[in-house]
């Protein structure tokens, strides 16, 4: 019966499995031309109330776009494809509720304005991202919070594009986002960054935020904060730490690695890059070498209205 139990976990982790790795084409892509950012338009504030880091095969899905513009238009989450399989691997792993806290309490706090003349129809719109300094008090969300650029965040690039019918599609472009992964803060720097959003006087919904997440970001921060964060939850929780350790903890000792993570055999796809962002020179010109440098993730988000002095203003 044991091994009934665990085969047919098993094959549903490697169904999850294949269809996160979906993402893996040989196709060129087209090089891609960043457009100029419009010269004219109103400015308008935004900060995120919700930020979605995929769990489930259906999210990771919804989350994912077409980061290396490929003509077939295939939609890419590599990393995406892991959280899920983390989450569907050690039972009652809980992603999301870190994130919830880091935003409702003003511990992550991301910053948006978008320059546009008409809110609804516009062929030439940007969107531009801000970290925010943490607040001393939790956001309230209703459109009366004050923020502040945080001075140390690297200049994200504007990301144009249009809206139609209230829907903004753009980029690429580049960012850093923070994220909490399982308790730890990691940040990390996005390339080809696309994004889609539908914009209403109350903020934004249906957000997807893409890019590429390159190698060493993905070795050095994120891989470093999820082992982190599961060996966290091996030391304070004994009930958690249980399914954590049968799934993942290969030589039985207790303590989570990264090899061990690398070398899992329901994760070892999902771990290794699917995208092909930059060129020989280490330049972003999506499909030209033919080397998969980067690692595709995509996030879910809302905002509302905010305040806060951005360039520009």
């Amino acid at each position: 019966m044991k091994m009934k139990i665990i085969f047919s976990v098993n094959t549903a982790l490697v169904m999850i499995l294949l269809a996160a790795c979906s993402a893996v084409k040989p196709t060129p892509a087209p090089t891609q031309t960043v457009q100029a950012p419009p010269t004219t338009g109103i400015q308008y504030h935004l900060v995120t109330n919700k930020l979605l880091i995929p769990t489930t095969q259906a999210q990771t899905q919804s989350f994912a776009l077409n980061l290396d513009g490929d003509s077939q238009n295939h939609n890419e989450n590599m990393l995406g494809g892991l959280l899920s399989l983390l989450a569907s691997a050690v039972p009652g792993l809980d992603l999301q509720s870190t994130v919830d806290q880091a935003v409702n309490s003003g511990q992550l706090v991301s910053l948006y304005v978008v320059k546009a003349d008409d809110p609804l129809n516009d062929p030439s719109v940007s969107w531009s991202i801000f970290q925010g300094q943490k607040t001393q008090s939790a956001p309230k969300f209703d459109g009366s919070d004050k923020f502040i650029l945080d001075p140390a965040a690297p200049t994200s690039s504007q990301l144009v594009g249009t809206l139609t019918n209230g829907h903004f599609a753009g980029g690429p472009g580049t960012t850093r986002v923070q994220m909490f992964l399982l308790g730890q803060s990691v940040e990390v720097d996005l390339i080809g960054v696309r994004l889609e959003a539908d914009l209403s006087a109350t903020g934004c919904a249906n957000g997807k935020l893409g890019g590429g997440v390159t190698v060493a970001d993905f070795r050095g921060k994120l891989l470093p904060a999820i082992v982190d964060g599961l060996n966290a939850i091996i030391k304070t929780d004994k009930n958690a730490a249980a399914p954590i350790l049968q799934a993942l903890d290969s030589d039985q000792n207790g303590t989570i690695t990264i090899q061990e993570l690398e070398n899992n055999p329901l994760l070892i796809v999902a771990l290794s890059p699917d995208l092909d962002l930059l060129d020989a020179s280490g330049k972003f010109n999506p499909g030209q070498d033919g080397v998969k440098d980067s690692y595709s993730l995509g996030l879910g988000f809302t905002c509302v209205p905010a305040t806060f002095t951005a360039p520009g203003d």
